[in-house]
């Protein structure tokens, strides 16, 4: 019997979907919820009298044999909260937590297949090494600026007309009382640039302003690719960033160029992954162009919307444990269908009681709003 590891949050429906196909298939899973750690769970790497072994101890977790045929590096995170912790130590803590966490993911199962590897996972959250990777094995990328000069921002927007798309380099959202605000990605113009000072506080992505005829995802697993196309040209709301539009989405399978799928290949091979979505445009001129690579990407909604059994072919990358892994589309896939989010929900809420969930990441703007320290700019 195949041993997989998964290491999540509590709350993962990804994480515990194929939790539930890996053991349909007769594997056996261990998740790890990692935001146990630290309050109420302990990490012990040993060295002692000649000998070393790693230890892990939390709620409904005890770990000391950490042979595992494959690790899936889902979402691990940590569950570091400043109310346990004088706010002068809590920064001290979390380098501490971190450091010792990446160090003791880098010791345990040294012979598993991973789903990616962590180094991998870090590289490769690079947008600007993405980019330079997807030029390099022949893809179309768009014009874009990773900046924070102002005159380079004003003077990019200006040779395009006065329009590019703005994106943060990594997702995040903000946080007042009980509001919040997630940022997608805008059309920008001259018009709307704020002052100097803020454009050099926060480096961004500006890019240009594609016509669009329809979205594709893209899914890699291994030597497995899986498009689907998205029709965010029909909405009225995602036309931009089809994330805003999920209520009015149409996704449908879509048969990619072979060349355009051995680009994928290739793509995550350089960026040392064995899993991935990748993200282009079709323009209204046909060119497919490369925007993002995400190295845990989503893609139980795809599946859902287009009915690609995306969670088959993830279970048995796991379970092969190798990009050349054997899988093929048919009637005996196992599906995401409502059985199976039923028995998603019922994980959930089991071990809802167990684990912590983890820390809120959102900006808290009622937070700094009340630092004495904090003194805004003239």
């Amino acid at each position: 019997m195949k041993r997989i590891l998964i290491l999540t949050e509590l709350g993962d429906a990804h994480a515990y979907a194929v939790a539930e196909a890996v053991t349909r298939k007769g594997g056996a899973v261990t998740l790890w919820h990692t935001a146990d750690f630290p309050h109420c769970a302990d990490e012990t790497v040993l060295f002692e009298e000649g000998r070393w072994h790693v230890r892990v101890r939390g709620p409904a977790l005890e770990l000391e044999d950490f042979r595992f045929d494959t690790v899936w590096h889902r979402r691990p995170t940590l569950g570091l909260t400043g109310d346990k912790l004088h706010p002068a130590d809590r920064e001290f803590a979390l380098r501490e937590c971190r450091l010792f966490r990446s160090s003791l993911f880098g010791l345990i199962a040294p012979d598993a297949f991973w789903v990616n590897p962590p180094e991998a996972v870090a590289r490769a959250s690079r947008k600007p090494l993405q980019h330079q990777v997807a030029h390099e094995v022949g893809m179309a990328t768009p014009d874009t600026a990773y900046t924070n000069d102002p005159d380079v921002i004003r003077a990019f927007l200006s040779r395009r007309g006065g329009q590019v798309v703005y994106k943060p380099l990594h997702g995040v959202s903000w946080r007042n009382g009980d509001a919040r605000w997630t940022p997608y990605t805008n059309v920008l113009t001259e018009e709307a640039l704020v002052a100097d000072h803020l454009l050099r506080a926060a480096p961004g992505i500006y890019q240009e302003l594609l016509f669009k005829d329809y979205e594709l995802r893209v899914t890699v697993l291994g030597h497995h690719v899986l498009a689907a196309r998205i029709l965010s040209q029909e909405t009225q709301n995602g036309r931009v960033d089809w994330r805003r539009s999920y209520h009015e989405l149409r996704i449908e399978p879509f048969t990619l160029p072979p060349e355009l799928a051995q680009q994928c290949r290739e793509l995550l091979k350089r960026l040392g992954l064995v899993f991935g979505c990748v993200d282009f445009v079709v323009t209204t001129d046909g060119r497919a162009v490369f925007l993002e690579v995400n190295e845990s990407g989503q893609f139980l909604f795809v599946e859902r919307y287009a009915e690609i059994p995306l969670l088959d072919a993830f279970a048995e990358l796991l379970l092969q444990g190798r990009p050349e892994f054997l899988w093929q589309e048919g009637e005996h896939n196992i599906r995401y269908s409502e059985d199976l989010v039923e028995a998603v929900r019922q994980m959930d809420e089991t071990r809802e009681q167990l684990h912590l969930p983890s820390p809120d990441r959102s900006i808290r703007e009622d937070v700094w709003r009340n630092e004495e320290s904090f003194t805004a700019p003239v």
